[in-house]
């Protein structure tokens, strides 16, 4: 066994939780979560995505001047102002993110291999040169070719990333890959690695203790495991087991787990069978704006097997995580004529209304019957 002798815990409620469907936390409740989290003793708090929408952006500028023990993260692209989002906030750690496997260097990116490592490169330099620490992340590492991969981490390490993480994006990992993909990785880079796993196929926890146990210094959990589709390890699960199972010294306080636990079960109101996995109810929905963005180009973008396999379908989830694909893909559903102004007018309105957690056809066709409404009304003034 080869396992850390300090191990870290990233907790990603606040934003891969968020991403659940029918999930959306207020400014209050972040704070609770944050205080909670902090007095547990994870290691490190992501605190959302700035780009997704002002209502997060606000929030996670409001979290940033907490006190906490705890290391704040911000989720960002590889783009220059997502970076400028995580300098302006003034959050010290970044997690840059970037689908590594063919399917998503093609499909997601429209890119080939040598521009896609020029531009983690230029991204990296940038952070760095900004001040920032970073911690990149491969995602849909666990369908990326293995050499690649080794390519990317070695790219990432020189251009001054602190952290590698490999994500298992689609949940497809069970412990025997999870420890063959670690140990390729790290015998080949001297940063620390960081795992993100998925539970699709009810693994996430396992292979989490697994890749621990390969030589991994931190994995991402949730509270009660939410996130998109069948969410994340649970916080609960990981240390509890880490605890008890493999006896590691550490400094969480566990008796605060049942507490975090009841609390995120009274706000968010989430039925553990609706992200049950294979058969739940969210095990083939999305709400993501990437992930939809992706999804509508190659439906096995986020998903683990196709749906079809167990006469299922894929659901596409409007809330404030919306993108503009995912509108336009939802208009063109209902048979509404659209153009780029309407698409972006209905899309700002969303994501002003952050406590909207599910909108409907009937709420979408409102939305686009008043913005049409009022075009036609404002063409009528001009004339007159």
């Amino acid at each position: 066994m080869r396992i850390n002798k300090k191990i870290e815990i990233l907790d990603s409620t606040l934003r891969e939780g968020e991403q659940t469907p029918g999930v959306s936390f207020t400014k209050s409740q972040k704070i609770e979560i944050v205080k909670m989290l902090d007095d547990f003793g994870v290691d490190f708090i992501e605190l959302g995505h700035p780009a997704v929408s002002k209502d997060i952006y606000s929030t996670i500028k409001l979290l940033n001047s907490e006190p906490l023990t705890s290391e704040k993260i911000v989720h960002a692209r590889l783009k220059k102002s997502d970076i400028d989002d995580a300098v302006n906030l003034g959050v010290p750690w970044i997690g840059l993110f970037f689908g590594t496997s063919k399917d998503y260097l093609h499909d997601k990116y429209n890119l080939d291999e040598k521009n896609a490592l020029e531009m983690i490169k230029e991204s990296i330099e940038y952070a760095k040169r900004n001040g920032l620490k970073i911690r990149f992340t491969a995602e849909d590492a666990s369908r990326t070719d293995i050499d690649f991969l080794i390519k990317i981490g070695k790219l990432a390490e020189k251009a001054g990333a602190d952290r590698f993480s490999l994500a298992d994006t689609v949940g497809i990992l069970y412990p025997a890959k999870v420890s063959e993909l670690v140990s390729a990785l790290i015998s080949e880079l001297k940063i620390p690695l960081h795992m993100h796993c998925h539970n699709d196929f009810g693994l996430a926890t396992a292979n989490a203790l697994q890749a621990l146990q390969s030589g991994v210094k931190c994995v991402d959990v949730t509270i009660n495991g939410l996130g998109e589709r069948c969410g994340l390890p649970p916080l609960a699960e990981v240390t509890a087991a880490l605890d008890e199972l493999f006896k590691i010294d550490h400094s969480w306080d566990l008796k605060k787990l049942k507490l975090m636990s009841s609390y995120i079960d009274k706000i968010t109101k989430t039925d553990n069978k609706y992200t049950r996995p294979i058969t739940g109810k969210y095990s083939f929905s999305h709400k993501a704006g990437l992930h939809v963005n992706a999804m509508l180009k190659n439906q096995s973008s986020y998903q683990s097997m196709s749906p079809k396999k167990l006469a299922r379908r894929h659901r596409i989830i409007i809330d404030k995580y919306t993108g503009r694909k995912a509108i336009q893909y939802r208009l063109k559903h209902l048979k509404i004529e659209y153009d780029d102004q309407l698409i972006d007018n209905i899309v700002l309105e969303i994501k002003r209304n952050p406590i909207i957690t599910n909108w409907t056809d009937k709420k979408i066709m409102q939305l686009a019957e008043k913005f049409i409404s009022a075009k036609i009304e404002s063409a009528k003034s001009s004339v007159l």
